[in-house]
């Protein structure tokens, strides 16, 4: 690839998935070519799909938690970051959309292939847990986002919320 190509663009949708203590699942990514990082569930947008579909769709086969789409309001941040997934730059194009529920356990049954190979991990995360940890989440500064929706204050507009 000519290092001055462009990126080809990947569009995702991805959960905050949030419980009635105020915890939030995130997934734990194992690639070999990089350090393990927690991020929120989701995925890339097939053709013809939204943004809200592709996160019901995703949630469901990386969690098994059925989201209704009716009951999904609108995103709360997004961001735009370049990523390399098996050694090619991706300029990742991200919603993120607030999911509450009472409670959940991840069943991870109906990952593809490439998902299981990668995500071996689910944690219901603290919001003084994500603060303290030398632990690398995506975005870099989850917890100081999380806060601000964790207080109920949610933004008009979406919050960029970068890598």
């Amino acid at each position: 690839m000519n290092s001055t190509a462009t990126p080809p663009i990947r569009r995702a949708a991805r959960a905050l998935i949030v419980d009635a203590e105020q915890r939030v699942l995130l997934c734990r990514a194992d690639l070999a070519d990089r350090d393990a990082w927690w991020y929120a569930p989701g995925g890339a947008i097939e053709d013809g799909e939204t943004f809200e579909a592709a996160l019901v769709r995703e949630v469901m086969e990386e969690t098994g938690l059925a989201v209704d789409l009716a009951a999904l309001g609108p995103p709360v941040w997004i961001r735009d970051y370049t990523f390399t997934w098996n050694a090619t730059p991706e300029r990742h194009v991200e919603r993120f959309f607030l999911v509450q529920v009472v409670t959940h356990d991840a069943d991870t049954g109906s990952f593809e292939m490439a998902e299981s190979e990668v995500v071996r991990t689910f944690r219901w995360w603290r919001l003084d847990d994500i603060l303290r940890s030398t632990e690398p989440f995506s975005p870099s500064r989850l917890g100081e986002h999380l806060a601000t929706l964790l207080q109920g204050r949610l933004p008009g507009q979406p919050v960029v919320v970068g890598e």
